[in-house]
């Protein structure tokens, strides 16, 4: 079964009012009509930053490209159902992912560290001020009307979760990021329930690994 079935059966059981529904979904597509979050392009360079993980080490980007490409996945919370999901999906995919030199580096707004002890190779990272959402171009905020749905209908005030007190989320969103630190590959979907499928993940970091010159071929 592949993650984003997964999140369909999760959410189909929910059992989320049709006027709710409706609501947000409006409130997507204005989101994806609108502009607001499009994620930096394939192509560009990936802005570096440093963040630090669950035991208070300082994790930069640039250090790890030294190693090989990153997964950057940017996500809301832990208080969100489809991003334990797709996280949990990446934890299934790490040991290829490692195979092919890559590190998985998810980065969200959670006051809380989350994953005391996370695999080695995948780090979890928390962007209090938002900076590094904001510089990969994911944050928006969160529109009144909505706001108004997330208690009463989820049991959830983003605001107490965010280090930042804020209504503003990043769009869900995840970087194929080379070791020359420019974007191979983008997912950025307004709807947070349609996610990067670890498979495309593998198959982008297969490519990249196809590129790596035969050491044998240089003179």
């Amino acid at each position: 079964m592949n993650l984003n079935t997964e999140i369909q059966q999760l959410l189909a059981s929910f059992n989320v009012p049709e006027d709710v529904a409706v609501k947000i979904a409006t409130a997507t597509e204005n989101l994806t009509r609108e502009g607001i979050a499009p994620g930096i392009p394939v192509g560009e360079r990936a802005p570096d930053f440093a963040l630090s993980d669950s035991r208070g080490k300082e994790i930069r980007l640039s250090t790890q490209l030294k190693r090989g490409p990153v997964v950057l996945s940017f996500f809301r919370g832990a208080w969100c159902p489809v991003c334990n999901l797709q996280l949990a999906a990446f934890h299934r995919a790490l040991p290829t992912i490692k195979r092919l030199g890559g590190t998985v580096v998810a980065i969200h707004p959670d006051a809380e560290q989350l994953l005391e002890d996370p695999p080695d190779g995948f780090f979890i990272l928390s962007d209090p001020k938002q900076a590094v959402i904001r510089s990969y171009k994911l944050q928006y905020a969160v529109s009144p009307e909505i706001q108004k749905l997330y208690p009463g209908t989820f049991g959830v005030d983003v605001s107490t979760h965010n280090a930042n007190g804020s209504w503003s989320l990043p769009v869900p969103g995840t970087f194929i990021v080379g070791k020359d630190g420019i974007v191979r590959r983008q997912h950025v979907r307004a709807d947070f329930a349609l996610r990067m499928e670890p498979a495309d993940v593998i198959e982008a970091l297969e490519a990249l690994h196809h590129e790596q010159p035969d050491p044998s071929s240089q003179s």
